[in-house]
């Protein structure tokens, strides 16, 4: 009985000992333990190395620097995300998942290519072919380009014909169609200036005699046989 006790008062004395150093090891293992990998997943069009530039955290950081609200700002700057999420493991490693944009359209500017979002900013993603794209050249009023985005996007079948955009500060979108036939549309008004046209004039034998349409004037059509945007 007498061995039992004993053994009781030792076991008691070494938990109470190491209580009093648990907070102590806990502590040192968070500020020692570091961040040995930042893994990147699912990235089809978007090199790594986007992403790891524009985040703060860095491989060999330690864990106490690891802050969700500040990597989220990291990530909500970057154009190219539309959704993701991360982790943090006890291991080590920061696991993200990076669901990517859809290029909009390609812009042509100074004898370079972009992809664009429906916003009209650059996204740097490589991979999808160019020629698949609606191809929009000139300066990008972005308040302008989201206007004609909006009006597209309830036309959906008008914009599937779009082969070329080119927008003109104040003068309008010059449009060329998959079938060359050519469209300006002011700058204004182009939800009741498109829907003219859908409905009176593509469904209509004139589109089949004429390839130029301009109508920046309300209420008045400019016809042409020829094609003038190509031929300018």
């Amino acid at each position: 009985m007498r061995n039992l006790i004993f053994i009781l008062i030792i076991f008691m004395t070494f938990l109470t000992v190491l209580k009093k150093d648990l907070p102590s090891i806990f502590i040192k293992n968070a500020f020692d333990k570091k961040i040995s990998k930042i893994q990147v997943n699912n990235l089809k069009n978007l090199s790594p190395s986007v992403i790891l530039n524009s985040i703060y955290l860095k491989e060999g950081d330690y864990f106490w620097k690891f802050n969700p609200k500040r990597l989220k700002k990291d990530f909500e700057k970057i154009n190219e995300i539309k959704y993701y999420n991360f982790s943090l493991k006890k291991n080590g490693v920061l696991y993200i998942s990076i669901v990517e944009k859809e290029p909009y359209m390609v812009w042509s500017f100074s004898n370079k290519k972009k992809f664009i979002d429906d916003e009209g900013n650059i996204l740097r993603l490589f991979g999808p072919d160019k020629n698949r794209l609606i191809q929009i050249s000139g300066y990008i009023n972005k308040k302008k380009f989201s206007y004609l985005n909006n009006v597209l996007k309830k036309n959906n079948q008008f914009k599937s014909s779009i082969k070329n955009i080119y927008y003109f500060e104040n003068t309008g979108w010059k449009i060329i169609l998959h079938d060359k036939t050519c469209i300006i549309l002011p700058e204004k008004k182009l939800s009741y200036v498109l829907s003219f046209f859908e409905k009176k004039i593509k469904s209509s034998k004139i589109y089949y005699d004429y390839k130029y349409y301009d109508m920046r004037v309300l209420e008045r059509i400019y016809v042409s046989k020829k094609n003038k945007c190509l031929s300018s």
